[in-house]
C-alpha cells in the first residue's frame, strides 16, 4: 500500500498540531477565571454599595421624620435624634446585613447645620422666608476585595494589600419634616 502525497501532508499537519488544544485551553482558562472572579467581585461590591446607600437613607429618614411618618418619638411630640443616635441607626442597618463600619467619628459624617432658605411663605398679610433644616449624612465603608487582592499578589508579588480595597461612600440629604418659622 502506497501513501499518497496528500495523506503524508495531512499526517504531518496532524502531528504538528498535537497539543494545540491543550495549549489553547491552558491560555484561555486563567483569563476566563479572572473574568469570572472579576464579575463576582464587582457584583459583590455593587451589592454592598446599594446596602450602604439604603442604610444611609434609613439613618437620615430617622433624623428628619416626625412621629406620624415613622420618626423616633412619642405620639404628639417632636423630638430630635442626637448625632450619636443617628449613627447608631445607620450602624444597626449595616450590621443587619453583616457590614461593620468600624471607624467611629469618621465613617458616618452628619451635617445638619446648613438650613435651606425657602422664600415666598405668607401668613395672610406678609410674605417671609423660612429656614428649613436639612440633614446631610455621608457613610464611608472600606470595601476589601476577596479574590482580586490575592490575584494581584500573584501577578505582582511586590504589590501592597492596599491595592485590593476601595472606599464606598454614600451621601443622602433630606429636609426635616417638622420645622418652625
Amino acid at each position: 500500500m502506497q501513501m499518497s502525497k496528500s495523506s503524508v501532508l495531512k499526517k504531518e499537519v496532524r502531528e504538528r498540531q498535537k497539543g494545540a488544544e491543550l495549549f489553547e485551553f491552558a491560555v484561555v482558562l486563567p483569563l476566563f477565571l479572572l473574568l469570572l472572579v472579576g464579575i463576582i467581585e464587582f457584583g459583590r461590591a455593587y451589592n454592598i454599595y446599594q446596602n450602604v446607600i439604603h442604610a444611609t437613607r434609613e439613618g437620615v429618614r430617622a433624623a428628619v421624620a416626625d412621629c406620624l411618618t415613622g420618626g423616633n418619638c412619642t405620639p404628639g411630640s417632636a423630638t430630635n435624634l442626637s448625632d450619636n443616635q443617628i449613627r447608631d441607626k445607620v450602624r444597626e442597618h449595616l450590621r443587619s446585613i453583616n457590614i461593620d463600619v468600624a471607624n467611629p467619628g469618621t465613617d458616618i459624617v452628619i451635617d445638619s447645620t446648613t438650613p435651606l432658605t425657602v422664600p415666598g411663605f405668607t401668613d395672610g398679610s406678609s410674605t417671609f422666608s423660612m429656614n428649613i433644616p436639612v440633614y446631610n449624612i455621608r457613610v464611608t465603608y472600606n470595601y476589601n476585595f476577596l479574590f482580586l487582592g490575592a490575584v494581584l499578589q500573584l501577578a505582582v508579588p511586590n504589590a501592597t494589600a492596599s491595592g485590593s480595597s476601595s472606599s464606598i461612600t454614600a451621601t443622602v440629604e433630606m429636609v426635616k419634616e417638622e420645622f418652625s418659622s
